[in-house]
């Protein structure tokens, strides 16, 4: 992997040690990326009181990880195998359709933008739980099949109308109708696995992660040995409870066995919308990395122009109106918005899990960007909102103070 990164100035330093300590932070790490290298700053730690929490150290990143599975489906499209405004039933081994437009074919790239119409039901949500870990009761049962999802006509769609908060009635529309929805991403990843023909987790590592050195992965199996994982924290009174990547046995005991996985099958498994774990020096090397590939122009071409922008018809109010711009897998901050006003466009992605909180975002423009891990802080926000606060202070620090003075 790439260099390490210096420790930011003293001043930068005692204000990020603040703001982290003023929201209770448990452990976490703020990594910046730009033309002359990297900056990090470590907080707390990384398991109760014991092991600090670092910038090596790897955590599940949430929602960032749509931004992989993104880039790897562009990719396909890249190389012909994939049409991103063709009807998807073309790639599919189920039928894909909101039956209040069954006339209106749902696209790769709705799915990409978060227009499809789609929601994330309670039936997914209990099928992941089955193709993500051995099902302690019956462990001979087999990982369901993911197009199970889809039989005898459930229907996993928005509906036809929605009331805004202002009363009005918005026509939910494919292709305009934005709607947040993680089954648009592991739709893309099972699209992915059909017809590169191997595990997505495989895909991954080969295409992106391995083009630059970036250790890490989609399964836990692939964090180096003597790593540090991170569970992901919610707090309880004066204690705090492991919701997620905890675990006091070898992974393979814990995670459905891999060796004997068919490509297809479920990727649930992979958890291809939330399930990447990197450490946030990795993730800035990979995205300063990505940024600098010139061989990749196209893709980032595809990726970083705007294809859905919020109206007041077309839905924006999910994480307190934060979504105003849309390209494909990422969010686009093309206007001033706190905490950017400068080096715009501004692109990249929030992860919100289990009381964990990441953040991702990147200025092509000036090539930098900035990464925050935090795996849990006391004040926990209710609801989905935009920026939280904690990540606002951290950002207006770096935008203001560390890199205004360079």
């Amino acid at each position: 992997m790439s260099q390490r990164g210096e420790v930011f100035p003293a001043s930068i330093t005692s204000s990020l040690q603040k703001i982290l300590t003023h929201h209770g932070v448990l452990g976490g790490s703020v990594v910046t990326f730009d033309k002359h290298g990297f900056h990090s700053f470590a907080y707390g730690h990384a398991f109760l009181d014991s092991i600090p929490f670092t910038d090596s150290t790897f955590l599940r990143i949430a929602s960032i990880s749509k931004m992989f599975t993104g880039i790897a489906f562009l990719q396909l499209v890249e190389e012909g195998k994939v049409d991103l405004d063709q009807d998807v039933n073309m790639y599919l081994n189920f039928k894909l359709m909101n039956p209040a437009y069954s006339n209106m074919p749902i696209t790769a790239r709705m799915l990409l933008n978060h227009t499809s119409t789609l929601q994330d039901s309670k039936q997914v949500l209990t099928m992941a739980k089955k193709a993500i870990f051995r099902d302690s009761l019956n462990p001979d049962q087999e990982m369901p099949n993911f197009s199970e999802l889809f039989l005898n006509g459930k229907n996993h769609f928005l509906p036809r109308t929605i009331k805004t908060k202002k009363g009005k009635i918005a026509k939910v529309i494919p292709g305009s109708y934005f709607h947040y929805t993680n089954l648009n991403f592991v739709i893309l990843a099972h699209i992915i696995e059909r017809i590169e023909q191997q595990p997505f987790h495989v895909v991954i590592k080969k295409s992106l992660l391995d083009r630059y050195a970036i250790p890490g992965g989609f399964i836990v199996q692939e964090i180096p040995e003597h790593s540090t994982l991170s569970p992901q924290y919610l707090p309880k009174g004066n204690t705090w409870i492991p919701e997620a990547d905890a675990y006091s046995a070898p992974y393979d005991s814990i995670f459905t066995s891999i060796t004997d996985y068919v490509p297809g099958r479920n990727v649930l498994r992979f958890s291809p919308q939330a399930g990447m774990r990197v450490s946030s020096h990795g993730l800035a090397t990979f995205f300063r990395s990505f940024l600098s590939d010139s061989k990749i122009s196209t893709i980032k071409t595809m990726m970083f122009k705007s294809s859905w922008k919020a109206k007041s018809d077309n839905n924006s109010h999910q994480f307190d109106n934060l979504f105003r711009d849309w390209g494909l897998a990422c969010h686009l901050i093309n206007e001033r918005q706190e905490p950017f006003a400068e080096d715009l466009p501004w692109i990249g992605h929030i992860g919100r899990a289990n009381g964990a909180y990441t953040l991702m975002y990147m200025s092509p423009q000036a090539q930098k960007g900035i990464v925050i891990f935090i795996n849990g802080k006391r004040k926990q926000s209710k609801g989905s909102i935009g920026f939280e606060s904690i990540e606002k202070e951290i950002m207006n620090i770096i935008l203001n103070k560390h890199w205004r003075k360079e």
